[in-house]
């Protein structure tokens, strides 16, 4: 049986809101070779009955008797995986109709170990577009040529977004180099970006953005915060040497936003403090933090 180009996996707990938009943004596409792969990981709400009603030969349903985490059903997925390249989608986002044929055109062009898409911020709570960060559109990578490699992109490599849905990845990369997730229930995101960055030898990207990431309609779980950021962010230092510098700098600047965000929870903050402890924190009494967080919530709603 002739494997597909595209390996698109879709990880999907209680998601009945935003799955059927999901799916059909990849059924929709104008380029046709990929397969599907849903995940649904034990939903308890209309999830797995929404996907089942959906008929296309392309779409494989793996249906998990236990809730395990986004990254147990990101690993089961990749093992099912046969096409060239795989996409990550969260099954709350969604894709532009151009998307895997403008990646098809690069990647056909450039045999690469990762391809980078640029994306857009959708607020739910806001119901409007809204790009919050200039790294969401990869402003310094797409300054380099297509592609590169490491010695070419310098620091711009480093100063991209972590996200994992807004890259292609070569099965056979991934494979070759045993990459797959930690057992997180948060941030599992973090130790793969570095691990693919420490490993990956060619780059591209596309110009324009297709990925949809949509924000302002999760609650906040503090506890996974707290207990699993740490456990992410020491994995993800077994993937950094030589780069150590950019790595606790890119570090501090997330940590300072979490510290803020889950209240300055004394635990994550002293945790950082040793984590990054030649790099600066925020003093964990500094008010205009707090004011800072207060302004963002009414600029940008919920995150």
């Amino acid at each position: 049986m002739k494997s597909s180009f595209f390996s698109i996996v879709i990880t999907a707990y209680n998601s009945e809101k935003y799955i059927k938009q999901c799916i059909f943004s990849v059924l929709n596409q104008n380029f046709g070779d990929y397969e599907l792969i849903i995940v649904d990981d034990c939903s308890y709400d209309n999830t797995l009955e929404i996907i089942k009603k959906i008929e296309d030969n392309r779409i494989k349903i793996i249906h998990l008797k236990q809730n395990n985490g986004v990254a147990n059903a990101r690993n089961i997925a990749l093992k099912e995986c046969r096409g060239e390249y795989v996409l990550f989608l969260d099954s709350d986002d969604y894709i532009e109709e151009n998307m895997l044929k403008d990646a098809f055109c690069e990647l056909s062009r450039a045999d690469v170990d990762v391809l980078f898409c640029p994306y857009f911020v959708f607020w739910e709570n806001k119901n409007k577009f809204k790009f919050s960060n200039k790294c969401y559109r990869l402003d310094k990578i797409k300054k380099l040529p297509r592609p590169f490699d490491k010695a070419d992109a310098k620091n711009a490599l480093y100063e991209t977004n972590y996200e994992l849905c807004t890259k292609f990845y070569k099965r056979d990369f991934l494979l070759k180099n045993n990459i797959n997730f930690k057992p997180l229930l948060f941030a599992e995101d973090l130790p793969f970006y570095w691990e693919v960055l420490q490993k990956a030898k060619s780059f591209s990207y596309i110009k324009k953005q297709y990925y949809c990431y949509r924000k302002g309609h999760k609650s906040l779980n503090k506890g996974l915060i707290v207990h699993f950021l740490p456990l992410a962010l020491n994995y993800s230092r077994d993937y950094v040497m030589g780069i150590e510098n950019i790595f606790y700098k890119k570090t501090v600047s997330m940590l300072n936003f979490w510290i803020v965000k889950t209240d300055f929870d004394l635990e994550l903050y002293e945790f950082a403090r040793n984590f990054c402890k030649n790099y600066k924190i925020l003093n964990i009494n500094l008010l205009i933090m707090r004011l800072k967080y207060k302004i963002s919530l009414k600029l940008w709603g919920k995150i």
